[in-house]
């Protein structure tokens, strides 16, 4: 067995934590920020049970590729966890987790950590800056419509 390796970010985001929790379960919301540009999503399933699929299709400047995973948590609005697995990893690598907290912080904002864990150490770096930029979209997503 090949060791783990966990990337994590963590970010304030200017908004509510129910608000911020329910953006990683809309189908829609998640097509505004998900993945790191300049890759978007095609086509996103969220089935929000435990156990339900997570699929997210995605056209990275014309290189397709699938993340799929099952939700493992769902704990609104403090916690959400998922597996996750690239069709573009290597062959045999196992799934890895990430998990979501969303904690109050401030005046109407959350704290939000990804952690994203039991990865591939080869993958630990890639996933890292694409968690931040991520991270770093929704935020400019969120302050976007709180002006809306």
């Amino acid at each position: 067995m090949r060791a783990s390796a966990e990337a994590v970010v963590v970010r304030v985001m200017p908004a509510p934590p129910e608000l911020v929790y329910d953006e990683w379960l809309d189908p829609d919301a998640l097509a505004d920020w998900m993945c790191p540009r300049p890759a978007y999503p095609t086509g996103i399933t969220c089935q929000a049970r435990i156990g339900g699929e997570l699929r997210i299709d995605i056209d990275d400047e014309g290189t397709r590729m699938t993340v799929s995973g099952h939700y493992l948590e769902l704990d609104r609005p403090r916690r959400l966890s998922f597996t996750w697995w690239c069709s573009t990893w290597p062959p045999r690598t196992p799934p890895s987790v990430v998990t979501v907290t969303f904690e109050p912080y401030g005046a109407g904002q959350t704290l939000m950590t990804i952690r994203h864990s039991q990865l591939d150490r080869a993958l630990r770096e890639q996933h890292q800056r694409g968690w931040t930029a991520i991270a770093d979209q929704l935020i400019a997503v969120l302050s976007h419509r709180g002006r809306l």
